[in-house]
Order: C-alpha cells, then sequence, then structure tokens
C-alpha cells in the first residue's frame, strides 16, 4: 500500500489512464476513451495498486517539470474541491492537483491568481466601506452597484482562466458624467480602480490584482451619430464590435477592425489596447482610424477631445496619449472613428506553403499585384493546423 509520505501528499494527483483502467471508478469517459476521474483521495483510486499510482504519478510529475507540456494546459481553482481542475483536456494524461501538493513543490500561482507575481499591496490604498458603497449606489443606482458573488466571478477572472482577482464591487455607470463622479471620489478616498469592457483579453489587463473597485462600460452602449458622407461614427466606449459593424453595414460601411472576440468585446477596449485585427494589414493601427476621443481621468476631469476632423493641425493631438494606455491614464467613455466603405465582394485564398520563407514571398507578390485590396493575410503553421482539426473542429 501507499505509505504515509504518499498519502499525505493531498486530494488528488495527476492521473493518465483510458477507460479501461477506471471502469470499476467514479469517472465519466468521451467517445475518444478520455476519462475525468472525480475522486476525493488518491486511496479512493489507487487503493489496491501502487504500481499505477506510481505510474501514473510520475507521468504527471514529468509534465509537471516540463514547461513544454504544462503550457498546454489551462487551469482554474475549485474551492469547492480544493483543487485545480482542467477547462481544457489534451491526450491521454489528465490534469488535476491538489493545492497543497501544489505548495509543496512551490509553484508560483500567478497562472491563477493576479496578485501571485510576489507583488504586494499598495498601502497607501483604501479599503472599500460601507459608506463608499452607499455613495456609489446614489451616483448609479442600486441595480448598478453589483455585489453578487456569481456575477463578480465572472469580472473578476479574465477570459483565459488565468489571473484571479478579488474585487468585491463592480460599477455600472451609465454615462460619462456618473464616472466623472466615481472616479472623483474614488481619488479622493484612495480607492484602486480597475476599468473594464468586454473582458475578453488574455494578459489579464481589465481584471484586478487584489480588491480594486471595477468599472465596467457595459451599459454605455449609445450610438451618438454617424456621418453617412465622410463616415464618421461616434459612439460611447461600452458598445459590442460586432453591433457596430452591423449597424455600419446597413449604411454601406464597416469597421476598420475585425477581432475574433468581435461579439463580446468593447470598442473602448479595443482603443484602449490599440488592438489590430484581422484587417492591420489594410487599414492599419487605430491610431489612424480614431479621430477622437472622450476620456475621463482619475480625478474626475473630462477630457473632450471628440473632433471629427480628418485633418487637424491644432495643438496636441492627446488622443494619441490614450490610445494603447489601457486604462492608465483615464478611462475612454466615447470613440470618433473614421469607418471606410464596406466591400463590394470578398475572395477568400487558402493556400499551402513550404516553409516560412515562401509565405513571405507571396505576401509580397500578394501585395505587388493585389496592392491594398489585401484586407488580410493570416498564417498557420503545421501545428495550428493539426490543433484546429484534433481539438475544435471534432469537440
Amino acid at each position: 500500500m501507499m505509505d504515509g509520505n504518499t498519502r499525505s501528499m493531498g486530494n488528488l494527483v495527476y492521473v493518465a489512464a483510458k477507460r479501461k483502467s477506471v471502469r470499476n471508478s467514479a469517472a465519466q469517459g468521451d467517445d475518444d476513451g478520455h476519462v475525468v476521474v472525480a475522486v476525493r483521495r488518491v486511496e479512493e483510486f489507487f487503493a489496491v495498486d501502487d504500481k499505477k499510482f506510481c505510474e501514473a504519478y510520475g507521468i504527471g510529475m514529468d509534465m509537471l517539470l516540463s514547461s513544454r507540456y504544462f503550457s498546454r494546459f489551462y487551469g482554474e481553482h475549485d474551492p469547492s474541491k480544493n483543487c485545480i481542475r482542467p477547462s481544457f483536456l489534451s491526450g491521454n494524461v489528465l490534469y488535476y492537483h491538489a493545492l497543497d501538493i501544489a505548495k509543496s513543490f512551490s509553484f508560483q500561482h500567478r497562472l491563477f491568481n493576479s496578485a501571485s507575481m510576489n507583488t504586494k499591496r499598495n498601502p497607501a490604498f483604501s479599503s472599500l466601506r460601507l459608506d463608499d458603497i452607499c455613495y456609489f449606489e446614489d451616483i448609479v443606482g442600486n441595480k448598478n452597484v453589483v455585489q453578487d458573488e456569481d456575477r463578480l466571478f465572472s469580472a473578476n477572472v479574465d477570459w483565459m482562466r488565468k489571473y484571479k482577482g478579488s474585487s468585491p464591487i463592480l460599477l455600472l455607470p451609465n454615462n460619462t458624467e456618473q464616472l466623472s463622479k466615481i472616479l472623483r471620489y474614488c481619488n479622493s478616498r484612495s480607492l484602486a480602480v480597475v476599468p473594464q469592457g468586454g473582458n475578453t483579453g488574455l494578459v489579464g489587463g481589465s481584471v484586478p490584482v487584489y480588491d480594486e473597485v471595477i468599472i465596467n462600460l457595459s451599459s454605455m452602449n449609445k450610438i451618438v451619430s454617424f456621418d453617412k458622407v465622410n463616415g464618421i461614427l461616434i459612439c460611447e466606449a461600452g458598445c459590442i464590435l460586432e453591433n457596430l459593424n452591423t449597424f455600419l453595414a446597413n449604411e454601406g460601411f464597416m469597421m476598420p477592425i475585425d477581432l475574433g472576440a468581435k461579439g463580446s468585446c468593447q470598442i473602448g477596449g479595443n482603443v484602449s489596447t490599440n488592438a489590430g485585427g484581422l484587417h492591420f494589414i489594410r487599414y492599419g493601427s487605430l491610431h489612424g482610424n480614431i479621430l477622437g476621443l472622450e476620456v475621463v481621468l482619475a480625478d474626475g476631469t473630462i477630457l473632450d477631445m471628440l473632433t471629427t476632423l480628418r485633418k487637424d493641425n491644432t495643438g496636441y493631438d492627446l488622443k494619441h496619449l490614450f490610445i494603447g494606455s489601457e486604462g492608465t491614464l483615464g478611462i475612454i467613455t466615447k470613440v470618433v472613428v473614421l469607418t471606410p466603405w464596406r466591400l463590394s465582394s470578398t475572395n477568400i485564398a487558402f493556400l499551402a506553403c513550404n516553409d516560412y520563407l515562401s509565405c513571405q514571398k507571396l505576401l509580397a507578390e500578394a501585395r505587388r499585384g493585389l496592392g491594398d485590396a489585401i484586407s488580410a493575410f493570416e498564417f498557420m503553421d503545421y501545428n495550428s493546423v493539426i490543433m484546429v482539426n484534433t481539438q475544435l473542429i471534432f469537440h
């Protein structure tokens, strides 16, 4: 049987098994024979077979120590099971691991916690009090001050489930004036804030590190105006990119950016991160497509830079400071976008190249022959194609 040291290592371990290996256990398998073993303790699964346990545990530890394999998994913390469970499984090795095992091997928890990179909470920032919550409710209303745990969970965790904050409150301002009052108050109270749009980023920039006040702009989603002659759109920062594209399509125009997350990302977040997207090769970065911004600074000051002039040589062009600043200088509330005419037709070519150098030559020839007509040019290597075929299409 397992010795005391092995038994003391925690609730769950790495498990490598096929359906035939666990036919007598509490497990669920898919059509491919992969299994998810839902046991509370190691002994429940490997109580009578030390050899199987050692083999599975050895495979798991090899995976742990190899960043090449470890990077294939995205985990999330599940307090109810006191373990880190997978949200993406690949191959026959299923990733299960107890928190105390992780601690015994001195894991860095930065994959699962925003505050894990040896950063300490700045003592200069205050903690949220009841009177703060009451003040926010007076500004935006009770329903726009979110304290529900389920709603807060999604706002505290990034899309990849890599980073997790612990903010106790989410604010949903309806207009620029409300946001200005919130930031002015937070500045006076030294309350840390984090602006959030669609929370579709992949680097954790839109989630708290600790207990910051989350300010989500999803309620500020109105289209202010559209100039059909010049193709100039003015909208609020919380507008969903796909909704804007749908609106513009009815007018014969299109957004200059196109992202995979267009169904949930917001234009304010796109501008704050200077998102490139698929059409970058044709329309360039947002620095060239954004004509004006409205921004609220940390002290509540509202900067109105909503110019619609394409040629404006008067003074400093301050908007470029905020494009790509990710909310560190101010929160974008309105955007002026120069939109191109919608393409009358689109042709797609899917080509195979022998190597990366061939891809470069292909791009050069396409530019030489088609000029600015190229809207997108994407490259997928062999491993990416295999991953799509095996993990996405048939699952």
